[in-house]
């Protein structure tokens, strides 16, 4: 065990690295934090019971302190956290007070102890327990870093905590007053870390710096698929001209798809770039707060970091789905070759006719996939290996390429000839068919046969 001080500080800093590290990643952290800033340095409302104060001795505070002070008046946290659920040494070893002082092994080491809600807050004061309750009674008392909840009603404080070997058991005792909430077990603590309130500046912009982070890694992708957005309606709009055309609806329908797309997507770039700005203008607002010691300051500033939680969940779906895409569009180092394992779909039809343009229409994996060339088509259905059995494959000015899950009708054009036509190929994996045909079966007993076949004597172009 450690002095008290150093265990508090080690303590607030294991914290600390906790929140960092979800920050480095870009994100915020995923565990709820619950924040009172505005409390900090006010006076606590709670009253002592009588007789509680004679549990201090000397200079100590029974629990953590070393200097004298005041018990349980000044607001000294300003939020918490839920850390974890253990079986805590201090709460079975470092009760000095307490049911279980006859266990305290602390005494020769650190001489702290634990502090009770029960112990120090009079009896037609308390209320039905649960996690706010504990941390408004532990925010007061100073050095504590950590309040632990058992079996849905205790609560303790506590400077530091210490898993022991435990049983199999868990935090599945619910809260004595909040009955959607889990507070400890028979065995087990439900332990939450406090910080303190001259912490709120860091809080504040640590949160503006990552929301930032997140901001502009998104910001990066839009304008690539700003770019995409205004390919996929050029290319849509010409494509489905030609095959509507010469009577291919699947194809049309296709590109018809397409457009749909590039619609949403759109609008998905437009509440990126919306975002992004009140981000930005938070960000302007947080930099602007200078004294953290008036309460105004800290008032404003626990609304700012209320709405950049908001605006940051709202964006960081945004930032999956953008980034989701932008990897799926991205070509992937191990594709090369991957079209090898891919035929012609007349391979499986006509053999003779495997050559020639075609086309065809589907049940579709996912959303159309651009930019990548012919293997990277190939590797994104790889990547699909329990869903896609082949593509549609089209080169117009880049290439573009719709996943199937099945194959319902089909073109394949006989009279391009020796015309130079933007490529057009539907391309089946060769491990889901070999062997086999993909031939209409006038039957209806071949489940993966195409529906309706159409071999066109012109071309599309």
């Amino acid at each position: 065990m450690c002095k008290i001080v150093i265990c508090a500080l080690l303590a607030h800093s294991a914290f600390g690295l906790l929140r960092g590290h979800d920050a480095e990643q870009g994100r915020m952290a995923a565990r709820p934090t619950y924040k009172y800033e505005q409390a900090c340095g006010t006076k606590s409302p709670l009253r002592i019971a009588p007789g509680a104060a004679s549990l201090l001795q000397h200079n100590n505070v029974p629990g953590a302190g070393i200097a004298t002070f005041k018990p349980f008046e000044t607001v000294l946290k300003d939020g918490f956290m839920s850390v974890d659920c253990v079986k805590d040494y201090m709460y079975y070893r470092g009760d000095k007070f307490g049911d279980n002082k006859h266990d305290y092994k602390l005494g020769p080491v650190s001489n702290v102890s634990i502090v009770h809600y029960e112990a120090f807050v009079a009896k037609e004061d308390q209320v039905d327990m649960t996690q706010k309750v504990c941390f408004e009674f532990c925010r007061t008392v100073p050095n504590m870093g950590f309040f632990g909840r058992v079996n849905g009603r205790g609560c303790y404080c506590t400077p530091y905590f210490t898993p022991m070997e435990s049983d199999s058991s868990d935090c599945d005792a619910v809260c004595e007053g909040a009955k959607t909430l889990v507070c400890g077990g028979k065995s087990k603590s439900s332990v939450f870390a406090m910080h303190m309130c001259d912490s709120t500046k860091d809080d504040l912009y640590n949160r503006v710096r990552t929301a930032m982070k997140v901001s502009g890694g998104t910001l990066r992708m839009t304008g690539f698929l700003k770019s995409m957005v205004t390919y996929m309606n050029k290319q849509g709009n010409i494509l489905q001209k030609k095959f509507g055309a010469v009577g291919d609806s699947g194809a049309s329908g296709l590109m018809q798809d397409i457009k749909v797309f590039a619609g949403k997507l759109e609008h998905q770039v437009e509440d990126v770039e919306a975002s992004a700005k009140k981000i930005g203008d938070v960000y302007k607002e947080a930099f602007a707060l200078k004294d953290f010691s008036d309460p105004t300051t800290v008032t404003k500033a626990e609304r700012i970091m209320e709405d950049l939680d908001k605006t940051l969940a709202e964006h960081q779906d945004e930032y999956d789905a953008f980034d989701k895409l932008y990897n799926l569009w991205r070509p992937r180092t191990n594709s090369q070759g991957a079209s090898k394992q891919y035929y012609p779909v007349m391979y499986f039809v006509d053999k003779k006719f495997q050559d020639v343009p075609s086309t065809c229409s589907g049940d579709l994996v996912g959303e159309p996939i651009f930019d990548l060339d012919v293997d990277g088509c190939a590797g994104a259905c790889d990547a699909n290996v329990h869903d896609c059995v082949g593509f549609q494959y089209f080169k117009y000015a880049k290439h573009m390429c719709v996943l199937f899950s099945r194959f319902n009708t089909g073109f394949y054009y006989t009279g391009c000839g020796g015309k130079s036509v933007p490529p057009a190929t539907c391309y089946a994996k060769l491990s889901k068919f070999e062997g086999t045909t993909l031939k209409p079966n006038p039957s209806g007993k071949c489940d993966q046969c195409f529906k309706d076949l159409t071999k066109a004597d012109r071309c599309y172009f």
